[in-house]
């Protein structure tokens, strides 16, 4: 495979500055972490025209294309139904290959699939060597759906740099340039109640405010229209008295004042990894924007709440601590910055590098990356 379709938005959002905050999310499926592995794949994997798009012409991808590649995230729930996406890539009838597959359970539990979506793993199964998976438990979930050439790579994300796997150091001693990263489901029930799942969310917001912490928006609609100034308090008060609550202050111009100061929106995955050299630490439910953070080889810590987040920390070797925990015990961000080692992250990922390096290979794909890199 050497000119493969990327079946994905693009990389990066183009004039952001000039773009609204509601096209910005539409040109990153609403979410600007989707840019890191949008990137890292075409990064990663050689190609001459560019492409990008879900929904392609299988008869115009099979004329000027020889292959699919498929940049995926938490696909497989039990309520996402990939039918659609299965029957382009049959019509097509290209080899097809789809990177950092993954599977999100808040309990554990195997999803049960949709029809679409099983056949879709099936479809894509019998067109490529293996399927690259997030984890064990992605593994164990698209097994259940009667496909088992299956390897276990972890997420392309942490292969941007292209050139080797990211390296982290860690300077001992008191920080105080964090940034904070959160998981807010604003249409969860009773989300201000203390028990709802989505509380870690509200903990690592307010947090970030209390302290003048830096906070990385990556789905925050609202916030990032203050923060922008497309929305103001005479504009949109119902919604600054949402956030005031969100934010757990009763001063609504602090709040306003903290988005336009604080608040980052990333819409490129080199100025986001760039603004990340400049912090000393990263905490947050946001894989990639610790992911972001790991990249410019700043220390990080991943917070998990689901088995995404679990099996992707599992995985890479990225220090991690459990929502649970922080819930029971609160948060001291010195303390999570002293315990955090990144030996493992740093052994781990010369492993995960070279494993790519075997699954590309095995599935015929031309990559910009090097051999594999020999193991202490």
């Amino acid at each position: 495979m050497k000119n493969p379709y990327f079946s994905s938005r693009p990389g990066s959002v183009e004039n952001a500055e000039g773009k609204t905050v509601d096209e910005i999310l539409t040109e990153t499926g609403l979410n600007t972490g989707n840019l890191m592995f949008f990137s890292a794949s075409r990064r990663v994997v050689k190609h001459d025209k560019p492409s990008a798009g879900m929904g392609f012409d299988p008869n115009y991808v099979r004329e000027h294309h020889d292959g699919i590649i498929i940049p995926a995230a938490n696909w497989l729930t039990g309520r996402r139904d990939l039918g659609g996406l299965a029957a382009l890539i049959e019509r097509a009838n290209l080899p097809t290959v789809i990177l950092g597959l993954g599977a999100q359970s808040f309990d554990s539990a195997i999803p049960e699939l949709l029809p679409g979506t099983q056949r879709f793993l099936k479809v894509v199964s019998e067109r490529c060597k293996y399927l690259s998976v997030r984890g064990a438990f992605t593994a164990d979930v698209v097994a259940s759906a009667g496909v088992t050439n299956v390897t276990v790579t972890g997420c392309p994300s942490l292969l941007w740099r292209v050139d080797g796997p990211p390296r982290v150091e860690k300077v001992e001693g008191p920080i105080s340039r964090v940034s904070i990263s959160g998981t807010r489901y604003d249409d969860e029930p009773n989300m201000f109640n203390p028990k709802a799942k989505s509380h870690i969310g509200l903990m690592m917001m307010r947090l970030a405010m209390a302290n003048g912490y830096d906070y990385v928006a990556q789905t925050e609609r609202q916030d990032m229209q203050f923060a922008r100034g497309e929305l103001t308090a005479e504009t949109a008060p119902e919604a600054l008295d949402y956030l005031a609550q969100v934010y757990g202050s009763e001063d609504k111009g602090a709040v306003v004042d903290y988005l336009k100061a604080n608040l980052k929106i990333f819409t490129d995955v080199g100025a986001w990894t760039d603004y990340a050299s400049t912090v000393q630490f990263a905490i947050g439910t946001r894989l990639h924007g610790v992911i972001a953070t790991l990249l410019a080889g700043t220390p990080a810590m991943l917070v998990t709440h689901d088995t995404r987040t679990v099996e992707m920390a599992n995985q890479a070797g990225i220090p991690n601590v459990s929502a649970r925990k922080l819930l029971k015990d609160g948060v001291d961000v010195q303390e999570l910055y002293d315990q955090a080692s990144f030996d493992t992250f740093n052994r781990k990922q010369v492993h995960y590098y070279n494993r790519f390096v075997r699954f590309f290979q095995g599935n015929n794909v031309e990559t910009n990356l090097g051999a594999e890199i020999p193991v202490d």
